[in-house]
């Protein structure tokens, strides 16, 4: 087990003046790497590595922020693109990783047109211009609907991005990530509060598989899973309650999500099939998904984000294989969504599928995360130059080799949804 991410909630000064904004950051990020250097010591007393330093900023652009309306858009943009080279600067100097700057809450915004459009057809150049730069678009909430044309422009950002299919990876379309979740796992973290805060991400799948080869009884498996969630969601919250009031900062709490890693041992889908069920995408595996949900614990006063199932395709040893075997496809996955999954993550797909069917895809997981009221988030990743079912290795330490899944291709004649004008659509 590690600690994924330290995530730390703060507001930051977009497009104030340059020496406005680099006094307001670097003052509080003198506080937070002296909270970190803390956190990152009392972790390893436990044996426990952080993997990452993450700050979420609130949503770029909001009807209250003045300065998009107030200034020339195309001014404004090149601004934006100047600040986010300033905060890597100040980044680098106080070891913090990487940055969530939520685009926009587009369930949120009662117009959404040529000026929204205009701003995150920016996004994509952002995210290639900086590293250590990811961001998102809340497109659907529960009371507003879905936002059709925010979900367009997320298709033509996720299309954008492809050329190099890494940055996918820090781009998503989130569904009902409200800000009361404050969720610490990337792409979809951003913040609110007028006061800063922080939470921890965990990668702990290799606790699951451990409990899992032990305890094929499902009884026992969720008795005894339980229990660990519990034993270190309390060593966890001690360290982090204690130096949270050594810094006057708010610990917002943990997400108990057993997220993986590229290993058999610290694979979430060798968990399941440690349980008996005969591979991953069986039928079958569906109860192995909820009966992992259902081991974390309800009553946890500071349990936060999504505290779920989580099948980062890539990221997971035995999932991104079954997959090459082609032992399921894209509505298994949509399908453990609807169950207690984090939605559709780091999915390979064919490289010449069209935005109008990256459009659909995201359809799907906003309505599954409606009707169920539950937050989903969609990492999708086209491959340039690969069709289904060829061979994807990247030789990179975060993803296991695999193959493209295979997708319900929409025909160019197909007249829809996505050329209708509606703006939003309720359940």
């Amino acid at each position: 087990m590690k600690i994924r991410a330290i995530t730390i909630g703060d507001k930051i000064p977009y497009l104030s003046k340059n020496d406005e904004l680099e006094t307001s950051v670097e003052e509080n990020l003198f506080k937070f790497r002296r909270l970190n250097e803390d956190l990152t010591d009392e972790f390893q007393k436990i044996n426990l590595a952080v993997q990452s330093r993450r700050i979420c900023s609130q949503p770029l652009f909001s009807y209250a922020d003045q300065h998009f309306y107030k200034e020339n858009l195309k001014e404004t943009l090149q601004r934006l693109n100047h600040q986010f080279k300033l905060i890597r600067d100040l980044f680098r100097r106080y070891n913090i990783d990487y940055l969530a700057c939520c685009a926009m809450l587009a369930d949120k915004l009662e117009n959404f047109g040529v000026f929204e459009k205009l701003l995150l057809n920016e996004i994509p150049q952002y995210l290639k211009n900086y590293e250590y730069l990811f961001s998102s678009i809340n497109v659907a909430s529960k009371d507003k609907g879905i936002n059709l044309s925010a979900l367009k422009s997320s298709a033509k950002i996720i299309k954008s991005l492809s050329s190099d299919p890494f940055k996918n990876l820090n781009f998503c379309v989130s569904s009902n990530i409200t800000p009361e979740l404050n969720v610490p796992f990337f792409p979809a973290s951003y913040h609110f509060s007028d006061t800063p805060g922080f939470s921890l991400a965990l990668e702990m799948a290799d606790e699951v598989v451990k409990i899992a080869t032990e305890h094929q009884n499902f009884s026992e498996f969720k008795n005894q899973l339980k229990s660990k969630f519990r034993e270190i969601y309390n060593i966890l919250l001690k360290i982090s309650e204690k130096l949270a009031e050594r810094y006057e900062l708010e610990f917002k709490g943990i997400d108990l999500s057993p997220a993986p890693y590229p290993e058999l041992d610290k694979s979430i889908g060798n968990a399941i099939e440690k349980l008996g069920f005969e591979y991953f995408g069986a039928h079958g595996t569906t109860y192995g998904v909820a009966l992992i949900k259902n081991s974390i614990p309800d009553n946890l006063e500071k349990k936060i984000g999504f505290s779920g199932f989580m099948q980062p395709v890539l990221e997971d040893f035995t999932i991104a294989k079954r997959l090459s075997e082609k032992k399921f496809n894209l509505d298994t996955l949509l399908l453990y969504s609807c169950l207690c999954g984090t939605g559709l993550d780091c999915i390979p797909l064919p490289g010449d599928i069209t935005e109008k069917e990256l459009y659909y895809i995201l359809l799907d997981v906003c309505t599954i995360s409606l009707k169920l009221d539950k937050p989903l988030t969609a990492r999708l990743m086209p491959i340039p130059g690969k069709s289904a079912g060829d061979e994807i290795n990247f030789e990179f330490e975060y993803f296991a080799p695999s193959k493209v899944i295979d997708y319900k291709t929409v025909g160019n004649n197909h007249i829809g949804l996505y050329e209708r004008k509606d703006t939003f659509l309720k359940l």
